[in-house]
């Protein structure tokens, strides 16, 4: 037996927790035991963390390098989320992975969250909590005095809900979809459209509410007014609550639109 059908041997569980503790394992196995692990957090590591420090270098002031961490973490990480999240789906499904997985006793749903929890955890580690730890004494060697640690976690949990925003829509994508192309396409669009300025201002013109309901805000500077990130990382109080709240429920209708594509598959 090989070491991918010993890791989904079925155990006695029923409903939609059926299947997920073995698939959970075989995901999070995909990141443990692969060299994905170490070449995503090196990839942070240079985008996020090299970029400020040659900020630092150039005597940068401290919202210049918020800015800075906003920009790499808010435009280019949720690059990694779209790539693994489309590799985590379709790859198993053209190799015909995704068949011979749900033909054993695997709820479809659990199928779903595996990718979520195993995907999800290891981006919080490579994306969020690995160069944000760095960055955080990165900014108290500008400020000299550290920022405060709630306020910065806040700041770390909004760069989080931004990534698994991405994350939960490229997989509903991929569930969607059979190509890569609409995968990148739609979720690439969907990134750049809020801070890109002439997408914006059509935005703002025509479906001014959609400002508000997409996680643009969150880490991006819109129309010359500070992400929430930012003013929490700096301790001020936050305007609105809406793109917060906004980005969360779009998570769930996206696992909620991915679950349903998937328990209706036929492979």
């Amino acid at each position: 037996m090989s070491t991918y059908e010993s890791s989904l041997i079925s155990k006695r569980t029923m409903g939609w927790r059926m299947g997920l503790a073995n698939m959970l394992g075989k995901e999070s196995a995909s990141w443990l035991r692969t060299r994905r692990w170490w070449v995503m957090c090196l990839i942070s590591l240079l985008l996020i963390n090299g970029t400020m420090a040659m900020l630092l270098r150039t005597g940068s002031n401290l919202m210049n390098a918020i800015g800075n961490f906003m920009v790499m973490s808010g435009l280019f990480a949720p690059i990694a989320a779209i790539t693994i999240a489309q590799d985590s789906i379709l790859g198993e499904r053209h190799s015909g992975t995704a068949a011979w997985v749900l033909s054993k006793p695997l709820h479809r749903l659990a199928y779903i969250i595996s990718k979520l929890i195993a995907n999800g955890l290891g981006l919080l580690v490579a994306w969020v909590l690995l160069p944000g730890t760095i960055a955080y004494f990165q900014f108290a060697a500008i400020r000299l005095i550290p920022l405060k640690v709630a306020g910065y976690v806040g700041f770390l949990a909004l760069d989080y809900l931004n990534l698994f925003f991405y994350l939960t829509l490229a997989i509903m994508l991929a569930a969607l979809f059979n190509g890569r192309g609409p995968v990148i396409g739609i979720s690439m669009l969907v990134i750049w459209s809020g801070p890109m300025q002439f997408t914006y201002v059509l935005i703002a013109k025509y479906i001014p509410w959609m400002i508000s309901a997409m996680p643009w805000k969150l880490m991006i500077d819109l129309n010359r007014e500070p992400s929430l990130a930012s003013l929490l990382a700096i301790g001020e109080p936050l305007p609105t609550v809406l793109p917060i709240i906004a980005t969360a429920l779009w998570c769930v209708v996206f696992v909620v639109i991915a679950s349903w594509r998937i328990s209706r598959e036929e492979f």
